[in-house]
């Protein structure tokens, strides 16, 4: 193995992290990777043995790197604010920002990719997809509860189906950001899903 197995081990990984969110799992063939990297087939079976191997590697750094900024996010809001309507709407802004910096093929989802290619989409890969998403619908869950407290809304809502509301946003301007085409989909559609915040939770 290179001296640098690490960082050509996580070269490859985002590698084909871009090439799968851009194009697809199914549709990018490891001789892309391959070439892309820099790499000889050797040291690509000697990190990522078949294609699978590769495929949950990547879910797994792309779980772990979507937790990070959930965490992230989460304690930037927090501090800027004690109030937790605004920590969520602060929290949902730092996800446009993210966003908006960027390019048109790098805007998308990893896990909308598998679960376009069903065949990859199996019980290790759907449960860690299915841990991930959870963790995203339950913290921002929890927010809305603690709103609910300062703020009853005008309407009677399941916080948890609040919370789906904004993934089902996220996820689905990833589509029209692809499908329109809209480059600024996830902005737009993040920004409404605050103003129905604001409308739902109207302060007095």
């Amino acid at each position: 193995m290179p001296r640098d197995g690490n960082i050509t081990r996580d070269k490859i990984l985002m590698t084909s992290m871009g090439l799968a969110i851009s194009q697809g799992h199914v549709a990018t063939p490891i001789d892309e990777v391959i070439a892309q990297v820099g790499i000889t087939k050797g040291t690509f079976f000697y990190h990522f043995p078949s294609k699978k191997h590769l495929a949950m590697a990547m879910i797994e750094k792309f779980s772990s790197n979507k937790l990070n900024t959930l965490n992230e996010y989460c304690a930037k809001a927090t501090k800027l604010s004690k109030d937790p309507l605004q920590q969520l709407l602060i929290f949902v802004g730092l996800v446009q920002e993210q966003h908006a910096k960027l390019e048109q093929d790098e805007i998308g989802c990893l896990y909308a990719s598998y679960c376009y290619e069903n065949q990859l989409v199996d019980k290790e890969i759907g449960e860690s997809v299915s841990l991930t998403m959870k963790a995203w619908q339950d913290k921002i869950s929890e927010k809305l509860k603690e709103i609910m407290v300062l703020y009853p809304p005008v309407t009677e809502v399941e916080p948890d189906k609040v919370a789906g509301m904004f993934l089902t946003a996220l996820e689905g301007a990833y589509i029209m950001a692809r499908i329109m085409p809209e480059r600024d989909a996830v902005e737009t559609y993040l920004e409404q899903y605050k103003i129905y915040l604001q409308v739902l939770f109207k302060q007095a």
